[in-house]
C-alpha cells in the first residue's frame, strides 16, 4: 500500500571553476549566473529549481587559474529518492551590449542505489569523459545522506 522506503539525500554544489570567462582577451572577469534543476521521476515526480546567486545579480569570476574558483556550498536539494536523480546546471555570462554567452550545460543522471551516488563528484575522478569536466568550466557536486 505505502511507498517503499527511499534514501534521503542532500545535493550540494560545492564549487565551480571557470576556464573560459567568455569575455574578450584582456577582460579578466566575467559576470555569471546559474539556473539549477534537480529532478527525479521517483515519488510522483520531484523538481527543485535554484537560481544562483540568490541575493545579487551575478558572480564576478575570472578565468585566471590563480583565482578562477568560486566556493559555493549551496544546498540544491534535500529529499527522498528511490533510484533516479537528474542534475542540470545552466550557466551564462552576462553581457551588456551583446547577447549573453552560455556555458556548456552540465547534465548528469544518477540511477540505481542512491548509496552508490554518495560522495563528491569532481572533474577527473571518472577519466577524460567526466561529466563534471566541461571545456569552459568545471563542477564540484556532493551527494550526501540527509
Amino acid at each position: 500500500m505505502g511507498e517503499s522506503n527511499g534514501t534521503k539525500i542532500r545535493v550540494i554544489l560545492k564549487m565551480i571553476q571557470i576556464h573560459d570567462n567568455l569575455e574578450p582577451a584582456g577582460d579578466d572577469e566575467g559576470e555569471f549566473r546559474f539556473q539549477i534543476t534537480v529532478s527525479s521521476r521517483n515519488r510522483g515526480g520531484i523538481r527543485e529549481e535554484t537560481r544562483l546567486p540568490r541575493k545579487k545579480k551575478f558572480y564576478r569570476i575570472s578565468d585566471n587559474p590563480a583565482w578562477n574558483r568560486l566556493v559555493l556550498n549551496e544546498l540544491l536539494f534535500e529529499g527522498e529518492v528511490d533510484d533516479h536523480l537528474e542534475v542540470e546546471i545552466l550557466g551564462e555570462e552576462l553581457d551588456l551590449l551583446t547577447p549573453n554567452d552560455e556555458l556548456t550545460p552540465y547534465r548528469r543522471t544518477f540511477e540505481g542505489d542512491p548509496n552508490t551516488w554518495l560522495g563528491i563528484h569532481k572533474p577527473g575522478d571518472e577519466g577524460d569523459e567526466d561529466p563534471e569536466r566541461m571545456n569552459d568550466w568545471w563542477v564540484y557536486l556532493e551527494i550526501e545522506k540527509a
